[in-house]
């Protein structure tokens, strides 16, 4: 899995299209600890995931973020989450209008400094999603917070 990192903590799934127009600070007003969603004008909603600088991987098949709260490696993390599909203690946060090729980044990067090496790609059907958050805990020394994304 790749993961990405921030020193700020909170991450945006910012349009691609947007990208270059994205100052650093479309997300300072989100109060979420864990995950949240503004709009941008004329742009639609982004959503926002962090609160504390944790490392991001995203899960493409599953629509699927992870974020590594404790562990020494992630080698059982994709199963953990394939297991974890079907328990009924997700908690449903909001909805959100999301569609097309995003950009994951540091909420706090500008768009004119952001490396490609610093974000991941994410392909998004057009369509209405509720956002699910749950924490996993695959083994005694490991946690790993899930956000996904389900089609309403």
């Amino acid at each position: 899995m790749r993961w990405l990192e921030t020193d700020f903590g909170l991450y945006a799934l910012c349009p691609d299209f947007y990208v270059a127009d994205w100052n650093g600070t479309e997300a300072d007003a989100t109060a979420a600890d864990s995950v949240g969603k503004i709009v941008l004008p004329g742009h639609g909603d982004v959503l926002t995931l962090g609160g504390e600088p944790l490392p991001i991987a995203y899960l493409q098949d599953v629509m699927t973020f992870v974020r590594w709260v404790a562990a020494e490696d992630d080698h059982e993390v994709e199963r953990a989450v394939e297991a974890a599909a079907g328990s009924a203690d997700w908690q449903d946060l909001f909805e959100i209008s999301l569609g097309g090729r995003y950009t994951l980044l540091d909420s706090a990067t500008k768009g004119s400094e952001v490396e490609e090496s610093d974000v991941f790609h994410v392909d998004i059907p057009e369509g209405r999603y509720r956002v699910q958050s749950l924490s996993i805990a695959p083994s005694d020394d490991a946690e790993f917070q899930l956000d996904r994304l389900v089609s309403v």
